[in-house]
C-alpha cells in the first residue's frame, strides 16, 4: 500500500504542476483575481484565484491512475518481484457510494468557491451553502457516533448527524480563515493531509491514506506557484474543498467505525483551530460581526513580527509539532501525545507572545467586568466606576482617543461607554469599557451605536475604524441632552484618531533605518484606503436610532 500511495503522491503533485499554470492564464480572463483593497489585501497587484480547482484535479487525477495501478496485474507482478511482496487489489478499500459523495460534495464546495471568489457571497450566504452540501454528505453515511477524548469514547446519540455537520463545518472555516498570506494554508493543508494519511494507513483505512497522500502531492506542486510572492492563491474555493477533505478523512481514519478520533486529528489540525477560536473569540467579545475581517490571524502577526519567510518556516514548525505527536499518539495508542501536541502549539505561542495573548487578555477582562456586575453597589450608596481598556494589537496610543470619552460619560452620567477600534491596514486594534457600578435594569437602558468613520486627508473618502457603544438610563428626561453632548466630541475623536496614527507612521519611518527590524511600510490610512463610490462625507457618521 505504501508503494500506492507514493503513486497517488507523485501523480497528484506533477498534475496538480502541469494544471496550476493554465489556471493562472484562465482565471484573469473570467474575472476570478484577487484585488488588493489597501486595507487587509496590501498585495501589490491582482492574483489570478482558482487554485482550488488544480488542488481538487490534481487529487482526482492521482487517485484515479494509483487505483487503476494498483489493479494492474503488471503492478503486482512487479512488486512481488522486486520487493518480495504479494500485493493484491483487495488490500484496497472499495470505491462505495460515500467516497463518490465527497467528491460530489467537494465539486459543490468548489462552486460555491468559484462564485464567492469572482462575485464575492455574504458570510451567511456562503455558511449556508456549506451548510446544505455537508448536511447533503453527512445524510449518505458520514456519521460520528463516538467521539474519543483521553482514552474514553463518548456515545453522541442524537448529536451524532448535527455533531459531525459542525465539525466538517469546523474544518471548512478554519482552513478558509488561514487563507491570508502566500503558503500559508497550503503548507497547513500538507501537514494535515499527510498526518492523516499515515494515520489512515495505520487503522487499515487504505483508501482514506490514498486520497490523503494524492491531496498532500497535489499541495506540494500548487504551493511551488503558491510560495512567496504568490502568482496564484487558493481562493475561498481551495480553501474550502482542502476543508472539507480533511474534515471528512479525519471522520475516515477508521475503516471499521465511523467514529471520530478526536485526540489525533484535532492535534493535526490544532494551528488552524487555534487560529480560527481565537478570532471567533475576540470578534465576539468585542462585539465585531463574527464574519468581520480584520489582519490579527496568526499568520498575520507572525508576518508582522518574524517576517514572511520565518513565518512560513514557524507555521511549518508548529504544525509539524502537531502533527508528529498526532501520529505518535495513533501508532503507540497514547491519546495523551495528542492532547501534547496541541497544548505544546497553544503553550509556544503564548509564552513568546506571538498570537493569543490578546485575546487571552480579552477573556480575562470580560471576565473581571462579569465578576464586577455581580458586585455592583446598591443605590443608596456612593457609586463607583470601572474602566478597562485593551490593546489588542500594535502599539498606537490610543487612550487619548479613550480618556476624554470616560471623562464625557462621567459628566454626563452614563452607565456604560465603550469603542472598539479594528485598523486593519495598520494592524492596530484596541478595546475599551467604561461602567459604572450603578447599573439600570435591562429594560430601562437606552443604546446607541456608532460606526466610527474617519475622512482620509486629501481625499473625499470615509474609512470605517471603530465602533462606539454608550448606554444610558432611558428613564431620565435629560436623556437626548446628555447623547448630544457626548456627540459634539466626536470631531475631537477624529483629529485624535488622526494624530495616532500620524505619530504610528513616524515610528515605522524612523525604525526602517535599521536594517535588523522586521517593520512594514509606511501604512497612512490616506494612502492605503482604497477610493469608494459610497464615501460617508461626513468626518464621524452618526446613527441617530435611539433603542430604549
Amino acid at each position: 500500500m505504501v508503494l500506492i500511495a507514493g503513486v497517488a503522491l507523485v501523480i497528484s503533485m506533477i498534475a496538480a504542476l502541469l494544471i496550476v499554470p493554465l489556471v493562472r492564464r484562465i482565471a484573469p480572463a473570467i474575472g476570478m483575481v484577487d484585488k488588493p483593497d489597501k486595507e487587509r489585501k496590501l498585495h501589490s497587484s491582482s492574483i489570478a484565484l482558482g487554485g482550488g480547482i488544480a488542488v481538487l484535479a490534481g487529487l482526482l487525477i492521482g487517485v484515479a491512475v494509483a487505483v487503476s495501478v494498483a489493479h494492474s496485474t503488471l503492478f503486482a507482478s512487479v512488486v512481488n518481484e522486486w520487493f518480495g511482496i504479494e500485493f493484491s487489489p483487495d488490500q484496497l478499500d472499495r470505491f462505495n457510494e460515500q467516497w463518490l459523495g465527497l467528491i460530489l460534495a467537494a465539486l459543490a464546495m468548489l462552486c460555491v468557491g468559484l462564485v464567492d471568489d469572482i462575485f464575492v457571497l455574504r458570510g451567511r450566504q456562503k455558511l449556508l451553502c456549506q451548510i446544505l452540501i455537508i448536511s447533503a454528505l453527512v445524510g449518505t453515511g458520514t456519521v460520528v457516533d463516538r467521539v474519543g477524548l483521553f482514552g474514553m469514547e463518548l456515545q453522541l446519540g442524537s448529536l451524532a448527524f448535527p455533531g459531525t455537520v459542525l465539525w466538517l463545518l469546523v474544518c471548512v472555516n478554519a482552513l478558509n480563515l488561514i487563507d491570508g498570506a502566500d503558503g500559508v494554508a497550503t503548507t497547513t493543508g500538507f501537514f494535515i493531509s499527510l498526518g492523516l494519511a499515515v494515520i489512515s494507513l495505520h487503522y487499515g483505512s487504505t483508501l482514506g491514506s490514498l486520497f490523503a497522500f494524492a491531496l498532500a502531492g497535489s499541495l506540494v506542486g500548487f504551493l511551488w506557484f503558491n510560495k512567496p510572492p504568490a502568482t496564484i492563491f487558493l481562493g475561498d474555493a481551495g480553501s474550502m474543498v482542502i476543508g472539507l477533505l480533511v474534515g471528512v478523512i479525519s471522520v475516515w481514519s477508521s475503516v471499521k467505525e465511523s467514529t471520530l478520533l478526536a485526540s489525533a486529528p484535532i492535534a493535526i489540525l490544532a494551528v488552524p483551530l487555534i487560529d480560527s477560536a481565537a478570532a471567533i473569540t475576540r470578534r465576539w467579545l468585542t462585539g465585531r460581526s463574527i464574519y468581520a475581517a480584520d489582519r490579527a490571524h496568526l499568520h498575520h502577526l507572525l508576518q508582522r513580527k518574524y517576517g514572511h519567510k520565518k513565518m512560513l518556516l514557524i507555521v511549518a514548525g508548529l504544525c509539524s509539532l502537531a502533527t508528529g505527536l498526532a501520529i505518535a499518539s495513533a501508532i503507540f495508542n497514547a491519546p495523551m501525545l495528542a492532547v501534547g501536541g496541541f497544548a505544546g502549539v497553544i503553550c509556544l505561542l503564548l509564552v513568546t507572545r506571538s498570537f493569543g495573548y490578546a485575546e487571552c487578555q480579552l477573556v480575562a477582562m470580560k471576565l473581571s467586568n462579569l465578576t464586577h456586575s455581580m458586585f455592583s453597589r446598591p443605590s443608596g450608596m456612593q457609586p463607583s466606576s470601572d474602566s478597562r481598556w485593551l490593546p489588542l494589537q500594535g502599539s498606537g496610543d490610543w487612550q487619548m482617543v479613550w480618556e476624554p470619552l470616560v471623562q464625557m460619560a462621567r459628566i454626563n452620567e452614563l452607565s456604560r461607554v465603550s469603542i472598539d477600534l479594528n485598523l486593519s491596514s495598520l494592524h492596530e486594534g484596541f478595546h475599551a469599557n467604561w461602567s459604572d457600578s450603578r447599573q439600570p435594569d435591562r429594560d430601562s437602558q437606552a443604546s446607541m451605536r456608532w460606526p466610527i468613520v474617519i475622512r482620509l486627508p486629501d481625499s473625499h473618502v470615509s474609512l470605517n475604524v471603530g465602533t462606539l457603544t454608550m448606554v444610558a438610563d432611558a428613564d431620565r428626561t435629560d436623556l437626548s441632552e446628555r447623547f448630544s453632548n457626548v456627540c459634539s466630541m466626536l470631531g475631537q475623536m477624529e483629529a485624535q484618531i488622526h494624530s495616532v496614527i500620524a505619530k504610528l507612521d513616524r515610528e515605522i519611518i524612523s525604525l526602517q533605518a535599521s536594517p535588523q527590524q522586521v517593520v512594514p511600510k509606511p501604512a497612512s490610512l490616506g494612502r492605503e484606503t482604497q477610493e469608494s463610490e459610497s464615501a460617508v462625507p461626513a468626518s464621524i457618521a452618526t446613527d441617530p436610532a435611539l433603542t430604549p
